[in-house]
């Protein structure tokens, strides 16, 4: 398996709280990967840095073994889909795809994923009117207009219903078919289970397990990808307890 990104003992401190501590990982190219862990686990602030909005406090992290924080934001490779949406107030949904699309020539694309997503009746409209849902597709769009050749995307089944979660699952295995790698935080752990590749689990800032599903059920004699991290996380978190007892 090529490796397309590599976390290398990176840790991130918000005051004295660790978010992400020395956390270590790869993510196979190519693929798609499922960043699992329960709210506050640290996956929000590991895509952060991964898009550059955040630094780490200390360790590094690589893309195709260059150091992402060097790669030139003109052609970085790497687009987002928010865990909180993000617009300009003043743009309607249309100007907002328009200038998105303008940027990256990819005006191509845009009425097919209008329709894909039935954007179609909002497009008028300023997205701070929309429901979270809408907000959410509109986020979606923007972020597939971009160039790119990974795609991270932070809880992003977030307001939509079954109908288009099915829409937007297919949308992240035709970009996997296209040679897009994909990384999904979530901690709805049923909602990728049926289309992930590879799985990076974390709790507390820290890893838990990575490796395919097969690899990483078999190994701790689990059945499902909800028990075996149920069983980390406690048992991560029982190790823990007994070092405070034992210091």
């Amino acid at each position: 398996m090529s490796i397309l990104l590599t976390f290398e003992n990176v840790t991130k401190k918000f005051e004295n709280v660790k978010a992400v501590d020395a956390l270590s990982f790869q993510i196979p190219e190519n693929k798609i990967i499922g960043l699992i862990g329960a709210n506050r686990a640290g996956k929000t602030t590991s895509l952060r840095m991964v898009i550059r909005y955040l630094l780490p406090d200390s360790g590094n992290i690589y893309y195709r073994d260059k150091d992402i924080y060097t790669l030139p934001d003109t052609a970085f490779p790497i687009t987002y889909i928010p865990d909180t949406p993000v617009f300009f107030e003043e743009l309607t949904v249309k100007e907002h795809l328009s200038f998105i699309s303008t940027m990256y020539q990819t005006e191509n694309k845009v009425s097919a994923l209008i329709s894909l997503l039935e954007l179609e009746k909002h497009l008028d409209k300023v997205p701070s009117i929309l429901s979270k849902g809408t907000q959410q597709k509109l986020m979606i769009i923007c972020a597939l207009l971009r160039n790119y050749e990974m795609l991270v995307a932070d809880e992003p089944f977030t307001g939509l219903d079954p109908k288009q979660i099915k829409v937007l699952k297919d949308i992240f295995v035709e970009q996997r078919a296209n040679g897009k790698t994909i990384i999904l935080s979530t901690h709805l752990l049923d909602m990728i289970e049926n289309i992930c590749d590879f799985y990076v689990m974390i709790d507390s800032g820290k890893l838990l397990r990575q490796g395919m599903l097969n690899e990483i059920l078999n190994n701790d004699k689990c059945s499902t990808l909800e028990e075996l991290y149920l069983y980390l996380a406690k048992t991560d978190k029982d190790d823990f307890s007994k070092e405070e007892i034992e210091e």
